[in-house]
């Protein structure tokens, strides 16, 4: 009888664990397949075989290899027009809310909010997570991997020219970068 308890016990938890996990890919599926918002989803697969490509510069070769290696997934949700940017991002703050996520900086910008959030594993980032609000306008960014570079991952965006990490250009004066 105690091993029934304790599996049912262990099973209960790990769907609990599940659900947390799962909090903003379930928001991210709520509007998937709603074609006003624009939706992007990078498997984990993409970034490897892109960390495998040879670059010219040693130190650019470096950072592609330690930062996108890493990433198991990212998706990107927004919409710019006939939208309660407000209420979604509200909604998508709660949906975080007590999963273990720790802030790490909050913006108000005119008419909008950004919130930039991360989980930490043994001191490792797993998953970002940058939310933003405005009268009109929403997004979301999230990304999951394995030790997540912050520093490395900034200046990848620069490079790339990848919107929604301009927030962050504190870790260039911080980090010598």
């Amino acid at each position: 009888m105690k091993k029934v308890v304790l599996t049912v016990m262990l099973a209960m938890f790990a769907t609990v664990v599940n659900a947390q996990d799962n909090a903003i890919s379930k928001y991210f599926e709520k509007y998937v397949d709603d074609p006003s918002f624009m939706h992007v989803n990078f498997s984990g697969k993409m970034f490897q075989m892109i960390s495998q490509l040879e670059m010219d510069n040693p130190e650019e070769q470096k950072m592609v290899e330690e930062s996108l290696g890493k990433i198991k997934r990212v998706q990107v949700l927004g919409k710019d027009s006939n939208v309660d940017g407000r209420k979604m991002y509200s909604e998508a703050l709660s949906m975080i809310k007590g999963k273990g996520f720790d802030e790490l900086m909050s913006v108000r910008e005119e008419d909008k909010d950004i919130r930039f959030y991360i989980k930490e594993k043994n001191n490792k980032i797993d998953e970002l997570f940058m939310v933003m609000g405005g009268d009109n306008e929403f997004g979301m960014l999230s990304i999951v991997g394995d030790g997540i570079d912050l520093n490395m991952l900034y200046k990848l965006s620069k490079k790339i020219g990848m919107d929604g990490f301009e927030e962050l250009e504190f870790l260039d004066d911080k980090r010598g970068g």
